[in-house]
């Protein structure tokens, strides 16, 4: 930097002598009747925002409508795959690559990244005063903080536990959603004699569904407590635990979940097929709901060649443990906004995570169909396509407010061990007392 406030001196003196010389050294001139020019306003300073979510089109409406609302900050958007993303973001860590705003995930990767993140507690407390907590939802907030630091603020929520369903195709073959695990066995059993070839679908190549599908079930069982394994205040090996594991190696038997899972990842495979009438039903989370809008389901026809506008609808996960009650939600934050420790623009990058949690931003998400992260957010059912779909999504805001737990655990080694166990055991590799056991084992090594 100093070479070049030299170099510019330079010439600005240079050509100083050059214009005297020009005029044969006559300093008496007349006096100058035009105006000076008036000063140009400063460029606005530059923020990078690295993340693996939102997509770059679902991200571009918030990146302009900031841009646009202010000329002291500009932000850049840059979206990696998820994989890409995590590989990535470490070596920016360690190298101080220039990245500003980094989107991350509640649980391992939150907990991986604290010392990394600039505390948002005082920014926050300055910005909301002292209970500016409450003004957001705690299924988002509080699986970030770290004590009494706050590593990251949620942009959006999203929950797990619903079985979507085409009910075009259900009804048609007069067939309902199952409210219990008899009913399901039975419901797979009986739908391809009524067309559906494919009553339900799972992307078992994707861990994380995996581990949707294994804490809905355990949460059947006995509500909470693999949260409690996961803190060491119980053994893995726990009877509720291995009989969760047991319910899920009886899936792979009893035709619920279908031949070839474990081939198939959730995006775009089963996902796609989903979208295209070609299964009936997929456990997915609240993520998915814009799959009932109008907006989507006329990208869906063109894209894949449909010429039938499926009616998609959320069910509550089937009781399992005969309480009559079907089961609860669990989430928290789909991704969440945090700083750099290293920025060398930390005011600007408030500024822009300020606003994405403001409720001009999320009154975006709620026309998206996202679930707002602060309160007092309803979401737009304008695009919604019908009645039914409508009231589905005014009940999926009631289930929010009972969600059970977390979606994500804070030791990676323990993802890594509990994704093992359940392969092997869908495999018949494990028992589910074995796979359990080594689930154990992995935690036993981890210091909590």
């Amino acid at each position: 930097m100093k070479k070049r406030i030299g170099l510019i001196a330079s010439t600005t003196l240079f050509t100083s002598m050059l214009l005297t010389a020009c005029s044969g050294g006559n300093t008496s001139s007349a006096p100058a009747t035009s105006k000076a020019p008036e000063a140009k306003s400063a460029a606005p300073v530059t923020i990078n925002w690295w993340s693996w979510n939102p997509d770059e089109n679902k991200a571009k409406p918030f990146v302009d409508k900031f841009n646009a609302s202010q000329s002291e900050v500009k932000v850049n958007y840059k979206r990696y795959e998820y994989n890409d993303y995590v590989k990535t973001l470490k070596l920016a860590m360690v190298s101080g690559d220039e990245v500003d705003v980094f989107g991350i995930q509640a649980g391992a990767m939150a907990k991986e990244y604290t010392e990394f993140s600039e505390d948002l507690t005082p920014y926050a407390v300055k910005e909301w005063g002292n209970d500016w907590q409450n003004r957001f939802y705690d299924l988002g907030l509080k699986q970030l903080l770290a004590g009494s630091k706050t590593p990251a603020l949620p942009f959006f929520n999203s929950a797990a536990g619903y079985l979507f369903y085409n009910n075009t195709l259900l009804e048609k073959a007069g067939l309902k959603p199952p409210t219990t695990y008899a009913e399901w066995v039975e419901y797979v059993k009986v739908a391809p004699s009524k067309g559906i070839n494919a009553p339900f679908i799972q992307g078992a190549k994707d861990a994380w569904q995996n581990f949707d599908m294994f804490i809905a079930i355990a949460n059947e069982f006995a509500p909470g407590k693999i949260y409690e394994a996961e803190a060491g205040k119980v053994k893995w090996t726990d009877g509720d635990l291995v009989k969760a594991a047991t319910t899920w190696k009886d899936m792979f038997q009893n035709g619920i979940m279908q031949n070839g899972a474990y081939g198939l990842s959730v995006y775009p495979d089963a996902s796609d097929k989903f979208a295209k009438g070609e299964t009936a039903m997929i456990m997915l989370g609240t993520w998915h709901d814009t799959r009932m809008t109008k907006t989507i389901s006329a990208n869906d026809k063109k894209k894949y060649g449909l010429t039938t506008d499926y009616e998609f609808l959320a069910a509550p996960f089937p009781d399992l443990n005969g309480d009559g009650k079907p089961g609860s939600l669990f989430g928290g934050p789909d991704v969440s906004l945090a700083i750099t420790k290293e920025s060398k623009k930390k005011e600007a990058a408030w500024k822009f995570v300020k606003w994405m949690v403001s409720e001009e931003a999320q009154k975006m998400n709620a026309d998206v169909m996202q679930i707002p992260s602060i309160k007092g957010i309803q979401i737009n059912d304008a695009d919604i396509g019908t009645d039914r779909q409508k009231a589905n999504m005014k009940q999926q805001m009631k289930d929010l407010e009972n969600a059970i737990g977390k979606r994500e655990f804070l030791y990676p080694e323990l993802k890594t061990a509990l994704g093992d166990a359940l392969a092997m055991i869908a495999t018949g590799k494990a028992t589910p007392e074995e796979g359990m056991k080594n689930v154990q084992t992995a935690s036993d090594k981890i210091k909590k």
